[in-house]
C-alpha cells in the first residue's frame, strides 16, 4: 500500500478513535445530569430538563454508533492492498493538486504537508469519480480537473 494512503488511513482512524472518546465522555456526563437532575428536581421544569437531556443522549448514541461504523469500513477498506486500474470504494486520488480518499464522509485529515479529504463513494464528488481513470477529466467546482494519481 502506498505511504501517503496508509497515513491516511491511520490518521483517520485515529481521529474517530479520539471523537468515539470525547463522545462516551459527553454521554457519561449526561447520564450523571439525568441522574443527579432526578434526585434534586420535581415539577414541570424537570420533566423539560430530563426531556432535552434525554434527546442529547439519543443524539449522541447515533453519533457514537456511526463513529464505529465508519470506523470498521476504515478497517475493512484499508485491507485492500492493490492499486486500483480505476477510481473505486478505498481509493485515494489526486484531483489537480488535492487528495480525497473514497471511504467514508469523516471531513479532512492532514498527513504531513497534505490535506487529504475523505468522501464517500455515493457523495456528489465520488461518483463523479467513481469508474475514472488516471489522465481523465471530470467538472469539479466548476472547471475540468484531471485525475493525477489513483492509489
Amino acid at each position: 500500500m502506498n505511504e501517503l494512503k496508509s497515513a491516511v488511513y491511520q490518521t483517520a482512524i485515529t481521529q474517530l478513535k479520539q471523537k468515539a472518546a470525547l463522545l462516551a465522555e459527553e454521554r457519561k456526563n449526561i447520564i450523571e445530569s439525568i441522574l443527579e437532575e432526578e434526585k434534586n428536581s420535581a415539577g414541570d421544569k424537570y420533566e423539560t430538563s430530563r426531556e432535552t437531556m434525554t434527546q442529547d443522549l439519543n443524539s449522541l448514541e447515533k453519533q457514537i454508533k456511526q463513529s464505529g461504523l465508519d470506523m470498521e469500513e476504515l478497517y475493512r477498506l484499508q485491507t485492500i492492498k492493490d492499486t486500483p486500474p480505476t477510481v473505486q470504494e478505498g481509493a485515494l486520488v489526486q484531483l489537480g493538486s488535492e487528495w480525497f480518499l473514497l471511504a467514508v464522509s469523516v471531513g479532512q485529515v492532514k498527513v504531513g504537508d497534505k490535506s487529504v479529504f475523505l468522501l464517500s463513494k455515493n457523495s456528489p464528488l465520488g461518483e463523479l469519480l467513481v469508474g475514472k481513470k488516471k489522465g481523465e477529466t471530470i467538472q469539479f467546482r466548476g472547471k475540468p480537473q484531471s485525475i493525477t494519481e489513483i492509489h
